[in-house]
C-alpha cells in the first residue's frame, strides 16, 4: 500500500512539474516574442485570411498585404478593402462601394494591433503552450491565449510562433458569436525604413468621402 501511494506521489509531482513547466515556457515565448517585437521598426508581409461564421457556417477566404511602422502606423491591403492609419486618422476604402470612410484613430481593449497585442499581452491574456508543430523546415510553438477580460469579444486564440525568429506566422481567434478567423503570414521583411507616407490615403477620383471625425 505504502508503494502505491509513493507511485501515485511521483505520477502527481511529475504531472505538477510537466504543468509548471509548460507554463514557464509559454511566460517565456510571449516574453520573446515581446522582445522581437521591440527590435522592429517597421515591416512588411503577405497574409491570407479565412474567416468560418458560427451561425451562418459561410466562409470567406482571402489574401493581402500588410504594412506597418512603430508606433500605430499600418495599411492593410485586400482586393476587397484598403485600411489606412498614420496613428492619429484612419482610411477604410471600399473599392467595390467607391467610398472611403475617415475616423479618427483609436485603440480599444479587442483590438489586435502590436501595440495591444503583444505589449500588452501579459495583462490582458492567460496563455498556455499546447503543443509544437513543424512547417518544412520551421518549427513552431503553439500558443493558446484566453483573455482576462469576461467581457472581451475575443473568446480565445491561438497562436503559431516560429522557435529561433520569434515571429508569429499564424494566428486563429474565436470570438463571442463563434466566428473563427484564422491569419497566416509570409515573406516577412522587417526594418526596411519604410517612409510615412506610406501611411496616409488619398482616395481615388469620383470616390465619395464619409468623415466621422
Amino acid at each position: 500500500m505504502r508503494t502505491l501511494k509513493f507511485g501515485i506521489w511521483i505520477v502527481g509531482s511529475l504531472v505538477t512539474a510537466l504543468a509548471q513547466e509548460k507554463e514557464l515556457e509559454a511566460k517565456d515565448v510571449t516574453e520573446k516574442v515581446r522582445q522581437r517585437y521591440n527590435s522592429i521598426e517597421d515591416a512588411t508581409a503577405r497574409f491570407t485570411q479565412l474567416v468560418k461564421f458560427g451561425f451562418s457556417k459561410i466562409e470567406q477566404n482571402f489574401s493581402g498585404t500588410l504594412t506597418m511602422k512603430r508606433p500605430n502606423k499600418f495599411r492593410v491591403e485586400s482586393e476587397h478593402q484598403t485600411l489606412v492609419t498614420d496613428g492619429s486618422t484612419v482610411w477604410a476604402y471600399s473599392p467595390v462601394n467607391k467610398q472611403v470612410i475617415v475616423d479618427r484613430y483609436k485603440e480599444n481593449q479587442n483590438s489586435l494591433s502590436p501595440e495591444q497585442f503583444l505589449l500588452r499581452l501579459p495583462t490582458n491574456y492567460y496563455s498556455s503552450l499546447i503543443g509544437r508543430e513543424k512547417s518544412g523546415d520551421t518549427r513552431l510553438v503553439v500558443l493558446k491565449l484566453v483573455p482576462k477580460d469576461d467581457q472581451s469579444f475575443i473568446k480565445s486564440m491561438k497562436v503559431w510562433v516560429e522557435e529561433g525568429t520569434w515571429i508569429i506566422r499564424k494566428v486563429e481567434t474565436t470570438d463571442v458569436n463563434d466566428t473563427e478567423t484564422t491569419y497566416t503570414v509570409r515573406d516577412v521583411k522587417l526594418n526596411s525604413d519604410i517612409k510615412d507616407s506610406r501611411f496616409s490615403f488619398t482616395p481615388p477620383p469620383g470616390t465619395e468621402l464619409v468623415d466621422l471625425r
